[in-house]
């Protein structure tokens, strides 16, 4: 029987269409997956082609004795959304407001490799991908032009990506989105009212219910939420309370690695490698650290947006929740017995 559910945090709308259900072989992608050479002569993203990408912001060393230059690597993206250069002063009246196109958008190229994926690579390096987005995001955080910053990864078509050459992109910019201002909304009056956090207690009842927990460690739990958007759609919380990824402790790093690690190769098990989007979504920088809780959402991109979804905002999710949890949390149970 379909239901409608509510997402406390998003405040979203869902229906669970269980009639609707497939497999999870069914979600599963039926193209292909191309194979690629571990270094693409023709990609500006790989090691020798620094010259064909934009202005290098950074880089970080390898580790591994690999004989690469780098481990990862940061430049500005060759096509911005914004413009850097500028700043964001506002005009216009009630009804026509705009505010000059400042913004920050950069490249973090996740490896070395043309062909390894996140889930390709030790958790060392997964870890290096984590050490480099912390080290962007604390650095524009200091810039009072920004307020808010997105870190987020687009991997293959579907998902948004033109290049195959795994990689993350950074946008900062002097404005708060829609989706963030009604997270701090819902979390601040659920402040007001209980004095606790919504996402620490969010994470407590998903813990002592355990029917959408998918995997934690020390640091960190990941579960699909009551009201998922799409099938298999799935967060990442720290367990420690922080409104900010940047205040992410360095020796939390391999944790996060871990957790993101498995909740990925679980998907890409299940599912045959879909494409994927993932999102840090992190408070604005001049958010008070108890108002808010830091987290990531990991979207497989399974199914279409279509005319009902863009006309009302309520999305159709033809799987439960509970349901794909479990599935994925016993492919992470085999993934481990193998260790």
């Amino acid at each position: 029987m379909p239901e409608f559910r509510f997402n406390v945090l998003t405040q979203e709308w869902v229906i669970i269409a269980t009639e609707r259900a497939k497999r999870p072989m069914e979600f599963a992608t039926t193209q292909p997956q191309a194979e690629l050479p571990p270094l693409d002569p023709t990609c500006p993203f790989c090691p020798g082609n620094e010259h064909m990408t934009n202005t290098e912001v950074c880089r970080t060393s390898p580790t591994d004795g690999s004989g690469f230059p780098w481990q990862t690597r940061v430049i500005k993206n060759k096509f911005p959304a914004l413009a850097e250069n500028l700043q964001p002063d506002q005009a216009g009246d009630f009804f026509q407001t705009h505010i000059n196109g400042f913004g920050i958008h950069e490249v973090i190229i996740d490896s070395p490799h043309h062909n390894r994926r996140i889930t390709d690579l030790p958790f060392k390096d997964i870890e290096k991908i984590i050490q480099t987005y912390l080290l962007r995001y604390r650095a524009l955080e200091r810039d009072p032009r920004v307020r808010h910053i997105i870190i987020f990864k687009n991997n293959g078509e579907k998902a948004g990506s033109s290049l195959a050459h795994p990689h993350s992109q950074l946008i900062a910019t002097p404005i708060i989105s829609g989706q963030i201002q009604t997270r701090l909304n819902v979390t601040q009056n659920y402040l007001n009212e209980n004095h606790r956090c919504l996402m620490c207690d969010m994470i407590e009842r998903e813990r002592a219910q355990n029917l959408r927990v998918i995997y934690e460690n020390e640091h960190f739990i990941s579960f699909l939420p009551y009201a998922a958007l799409s099938s298999f759609h799935t967060w990442i919380f720290p367990k420690t309370h922080h409104a900010h990824f940047g205040r992410l402790d360095d020796a939390e790093i391999p944790a996060f690695a871990n957790i993101l690690f498995y909740v990925l190769k679980s998907q890409e098990k299940l599912l045959n490698h879909p494409d994927f989007n993932f999102v840090i979504r992190s408070a604005p920088t001049d958010c008070p650290d108890h108002a808010y809780h830091w987290y990531m959402s990991i979207i497989p991109r399974l199914s279409k947006t279509a005319g009902f979804e863009i006309g009302s905002n309520i999305y159709i999710n033809s799987s439960l929740p509970e349901h794909n949890a479990l599935e994925l949390r016993n492919v992470i149970d085999t993934l481990k017995q193998f260790e």
